[in-house]
């Protein structure tokens, strides 16, 4: 069961790299069904306390998967790059990714791993 999981996730992650250049990893909870579109618009929108609150897995799966996606990322060589999430039209309030708001999970969910030759190609193909 763990292997189907691991298989689907790195699917996902390559999905992503090869349509866009780049993963996150709400797109991915999102691609693998642990994370409804609708749901994440409400985080988005600052209605829900924290993403971990809204997926459809516990907190332990939850780690889990976003630990093994760093790890994949790593394995691919994608650039790492932390980023600011905060509610839509208010720059200034920042979106919580986990219940304990614990710094180094919080800048886990909040990386984005790029593949910037991928992008590079993408970016060429659409000004063609």
């Amino acid at each position: 069961m763990a292997d189907r999981r691991a298989e689907g996730l790195r699917s996902e992650i390559d999905r992503q790299i090869e349509e866009r250049g780049w993963c996150t990893i709400p797109d991915v909870l999102i691609g693998i069904g642990m994370l409804s579109e609708k749901k994440y618009d409400e985080w988005k929108k600052g209605n829900v306390f924290c993403l971990e609150d809204v997926c459809s897995a516990s907190l332990s799966q939850l780690h889990s998967v976003v630990t093994e996606i760093k790890a994949y990322a790593s394995e691919c060589a994608l650039k790492p790059s932390v980023n600011r999430y905060s509610v839509e039209g208010r720059p200034s309030v920042p979106l919580r990714f986990t219940k304990s708001g614990d710094v180094v999970r919080e800048r886990l969910y909040s990386t984005h791993y790029l593949d910037p030759w991928q992008a590079q190609e993408i970016r060429r193909g659409r000004k063609s």
